[in-house]
């Protein structure tokens, strides 16, 4: 029986290779921040407002002016096809379905003119390439296929070790391609022979820029003429400067605890962040959310919206589009739920006093 999604995650690990497992479910060096990313949640209590009118509750918002039906979105995952045949696809057509937003990864199976078609509520992961040409063609296919904004992911200069990929020789399947990088030079990263580790460290080398700046975001601006998310940002100096150069908003990240490990829980930073940027900044938070309670946490310490990345690919691999529906729906209806028992009808009545740090 499903109840939550600590079920789906048990299912997962039972029924995917073990390399693959790995790579989805490890995190950087000890692990310590992605622990934490979880654990952090149980230092903030709810005190919750009774006898309010909870008979009709709300859970749609609007982010950067697009509606959605709740404040859970789908945040970039690589690879989809390790975890299910159809991919992005069914995780963008879940997330149509569901009338949320999904963030479609630059290292995908399924390329943009793939999966634009799919949603008309799309945001692009961008790992901003040493070869600007091709991120520039990455960048105008977004717009070609209706993408709603550019996320810009900042806190990858290079692969934090995840040991378990060393261990494993972490390879994607030879069965699958990376949709958005067929028929460049980057297509097949996979055959350096100087990496006899995780092959994700060829890719990082080859492909990432360590060079760039905040002024790339004016860049990627005028490019795209979308909206700039700036991913990964976990100091409020960081997303005040950001904001300078022209971001339309912050995605609060620590990769999932995939990068620098000990890094601080992204939990941690969003009151700081928010309190640096002021009220009307677009705020996005992921990491460790598994619980309705952490949904209201979040947003009750300012994030606008959370996104979800590894419960994604556990529904994916239990059921395709209706595992990823399935997980959507459960953490919604754990969030209904914490609304009524904290006395919020809607998204705008959760308020910082809710919560309270141990």
């Amino acid at each position: 029986m499903i109840i939550n999604l600590f079920d789906l995650e048990k299912k997962f690990s039972l029924k995917i290779p073990k390399a693959i497992d790995g790579y989805y479910s490890s995190g950087a060096r000890d692990e310590v921040t992605l622990k934490r990313n979880r654990e952090i949640f149980n230092n903030y209590e709810l005190l919750p407002k009774l006898l309010r009118d909870v008979s009709n509750i709300s859970t749609s918002t609007e982010l950067m002016g697009i509606g959605i039906d709740s404040p859970i979105l789908l945040a970039p995952v690589a690879m989809q096809q390790m975890a299910h045949q159809d991919g992005e696809l069914a995780t963008a057509k879940a997330a149509k379905n569901f009338n949320t937003i999904m963030t479609h990864s630059t290292i995908s199976n399924y390329g943009i003119q793939d999966v634009g078609p799919v949603h008309d509520k799309l945001f692009f992961q961008l790992y901003f390439s040493k070869d600007r040409d091709f991120t520039k063609e990455l960048i105008l296919k977004c717009k070609k296929n209706n993408y709603k904004a550019i996320v810009f992911t900042v806190d990858a200069p290079r692969l934090g070790t995840r040991e378990a990929d060393e261990r494993n020789s972490f390879k994607m399947p030879s069965s699958l391609q990376l949709g958005n990088f067929i028929g460049t030079k980057f297509e097949n990263f996979d055959d350096i022979e100087e990496y006899e580790g995780s092959s994700m460290a060829a890719h990082s080398d080859h492909l990432f820029d360590p060079s760039l700046t905040f002024d790339v975001i004016s860049w990627i601006k005028e490019i795209s003429g979308l909206p700039v998310l700036v991913k990964g940002i976990l100091r409020p100096d960081d997303a005040q400067k950001a904001i300078s150069f022209g971001a339309d908003g912050i995605i609060i990240s620590n990769h999932g605890g995939r990068q620098l490990d000990t890094a601080v829980p992204t939990l941690k930073q969003i009151e700081p962040i928010r309190n640096q940027v002021g009220k009307d900044a677009t705020l996005i938070v992921d990491g460790g959310v598994r619980r309705g309670t952490d949904v209201l946490k979040c947003i009750a310490l300012g994030a606008d919206v959370v996104q979800i990345g590894r419960p994604l690919l556990w529904g994916l691999n239990y059921d395709g589009q209706k595992g990823v529906e399935l997980v959507l729906d459960l953490l919604n209806k754990e969030l209904i739920e914490t609304m009524i028992l904290t006395g919020c009808k809607d998204i705008s009545e959760i308020s910082r006093d809710l919560v309270i740090e141990k």
